[in-house]
């Protein structure tokens, strides 16, 4: 259907693909760079996401969910795609079937993906994940010994690669992120000790590219910094989505009106008042409202009241040019010299860029520029 609301996700694979040229150079020729395309590319669009990335010279993509990685094969994304999330219960056929990489931590999923990689007549490649402090997944490390002992009974699985995750990789302190390295190395001594030899060792997110030049290893994992929000300074990296919309409606209300649910806004002098197409449902977080400012002919605004499902308000009193319905209004982005980033708004929200990000439904249509 033609898109016929004007709220849309604007993504620069341009910029995508500078992003990823800046953290190869940084990294260095040596260190493998796998980009993290999970969550949908961290709301980018996966698809157009691995293929803008292809082009700058990537080869290895890291999803969450099976799922995520057979949505890449079926557009023709070819190299590696590690599944970072396991394979879980009912996800082996499909992993091997499509020539997926499993990140492996449970001894029930490395059953099941050596019966389905045996069935299909081919050995496959796991990476084993170790947990170092993270707590999430991957094999604990006092359990891990034994681990490797019963995952010597599966000759169809071969352990290609050895990963951790770190839990603070961006924080000023880096005591912690230091420890969990010396875990991982330990963990990695006791690997090649029970007669493994893993090709790729790995352990560095975004925090840990930007922070942590001894845990780059063989490969490193960016995400959030190849989308330019990176989580520590070190890397010239620029934004890639841009969030738009324009004005549905105004209106002059008079002092003491109040505006939206709660009559959390009052006006306190004579007010214009434009409504937006976009409310907490399309990705605006409620939390902002009373605190975000948008972008509206070339100045910031205050959105008043509280954030709608679909709607939300923004104070235009102050602007110098009449503001009409259908001027345009930036969300998040860049106008001139004026600029609202993810992270601002994830200030407002009292959350991370990530979820800001991540938040933009699919009743926003996507737009890829400088696509290939």
């Amino acid at each position: 259907m033609t898109q016929l609301r004007p709220t849309t996700v604007i993504v620069d694979l341009e910029a995508l693909r500078r992003n990823f040229v800046a953290t190869r150079q940084f990294v260095g020729p040596r260190v493998r760079v796998l980009a993290a395309v999970k969550g949908d590319a961290y709301g980018h669009g996966a698809v157009a996401s691995a293929r803008a990335l292809a082009t700058a010279g990537c080869d290895a993509f890291g999803v969450a969910l099976v799922e995520e990685g057979a949505q890449l094969r079926d557009a023709g994304v070819d190299g590696l795609v590690l599944c970072m999330g396991g394979v879980g219960r009912f996800g082996a056929e499909e992993a091997v079937a499509r020539q997926l990489t499993p990140v492996l931590y449970d001894e029930g999923d490395a059953e099941r993906l050596d019966a389905a990689a045996r069935r299909s007549g081919q050995r496959l490649a796991v990476h084993v994940k170790v947990d170092t402090g993270m707590g999430r997944l991957g094999v604990p490390l006092h359990h891990y010994p034994r681990f490797l002992d019963r995952l010597a009974h599966f000759d169809a699985l071969d352990v290609e690669g050895l990963m951790t995750h770190f839990a603070e990789s961006e924080a000023d302190d880096p005591t912690f992120t230091r420890e969990q390295l010396r875990r991982f190395r330990q963990a990695v001594a006791t690997t090649r000790a029970r007669g493994y030899h893993p090709r790729v060792i790995h352990a560095a997110n975004s925090g840990a590219v930007l922070r942590h030049p001894d845990a780059h290893l063989d490969l490193v994992r960016p995400g959030i910094m190849l989308y330019g929000e990176p989580p520590a300074p070190g890397v010239a990296v620029e934004p890639v989505m841009r969030v738009v919309t324009r004005v549905l409606f105004v209106k002059d209300l008079p002092r003491g009106a109040s505006v939206s649910y709660g009559r959390r806004f009052v006006t306190a002098r004579p007010s214009r008042i434009a409504t937006l197409p976009l409310g907490y449902a399309d990705g605006l977080p409620r939390a902002v409202s009373g605190r975000a400012q948008v972008i509206v002919n070339g100045r910031r605004c205050d959105v008043v009241g509280t954030v709608c499902m679909d709607l939300c308000m923004v104070d235009v009193t102050d602007l110098a040019e009449p503001v009409e319905s259908g001027d345009e209004v930036v969300i998040i982005g860049k106008v001139g010299t004026v600029e609202v980033r993810a992270s601002e708004v994830a200030s407002w929200a009292g959350t991370i860029p990530y979820e800001i990000l991540c938040g933009f439904s699919e009743r926003v249509p996507r737009r890829h520029e400088g696509g290939t």
